[in-house]
């Protein structure tokens, strides 16, 4: 997995007040001062994980002769997908339709298309080309997307949080010197993070190449962006 160095950003609100209120009998106490600030930290990493769906569509006169010409090809390709190595519990089926097709006045039903997808996930991103070679080979005619994800973050993730914390109470310090105060304890904490996935320019489109082809179909996985966002609220001295 490649590393990217981490960008980091911080923006503070100073919140600074206290407030007395009497009553006939007695004054409260002044509610307490206090800071809230967010810190934010992102880096750029590369995916780890890849999903890549393929797909198959026939079309028959009846209904049994389109599952019969859809079921051949992607009993091929999933066995294919066993003999390069991916386990079982890494297929997966997203969909399998079936509909009929009607004539120009849409009266009579001429044929019936049928759909039929599975979901791939692999760790090693150098199998993409020879998946889609081979599933183009058996005559698979579409592929439904790659996307790409990170799933082992975890450590990326902690050091993330912990810089955004340092950012968010470097911008809280900040302020409340220019407040003439002091940053006390902390008072709350949040932490929200965001991994998102994203899809390759693949999606949707058709596998009409040789296999040949296929094997030198450029894949580049490029980066996701990770990120961590920390709100706290300080009390000020």
């Amino acid at each position: 997995m490649k590393y990217y160095p981490v960008k980091a950003l911080a923006v503070a609100a100073l919140l600074i007040g206290s407030t007395a209120f009497m009553s006939p009998s007695y004054a409260a106490a002044p509610e307490p001062s206090v800071i809230h600030v967010t810190g934010y930290a992102q880096q750029e990493v590369a995916p780890d994980t890849a999903y890549v769906t393929i797909g198959m569509e026939t079309t028959g006169e009846d209904a049994q002769q389109a599952r019969t010409q859809n079921n051949e090809v992607m009993s091929q390709v999933t066995a294919a997908m066993k003999s390069m190595g991916i386990a079982p519990e890494n297929l997966k089926t997203m969909g399998f339709y079936m509909s009929p097709n009607y004539d120009s006045k849409s009266r009579k039903i001429v044929s019936y298309t049928v759909t039929n997808n599975l979901q791939i996930k692999v760790s090693d991103l150098d199998m993409i080309p020879r998946i889609i070679a081979k599933a183009a080979n058996l005559n698979a005619n579409s592929i439904q997307g790659i996307r790409f994800t990170n799933e082992k973050t975890e450590q990326i993730k902690d050091n993330l949080v912990k810089q955004a914390i340092i950012n968010g109470r470097r911008q809280a310090e900040a302020a409340a010197q220019a407040a003439g105060m002091s940053l006390g304890k902390v008072k709350e904490i949040s932490i929200s993070g965001r991994s998102p996935s994203y899809e390759n320019g693949y999606a949707g489109a058709t596998l009409r190449m040789s296999a040949k082809a296929a094997d030198y179909a450029p894949v580049e996985a490029g980066t996701n962006t990770l990120s961590e966002t920390v709100t706290m609220t300080f009390y000020l001295q």
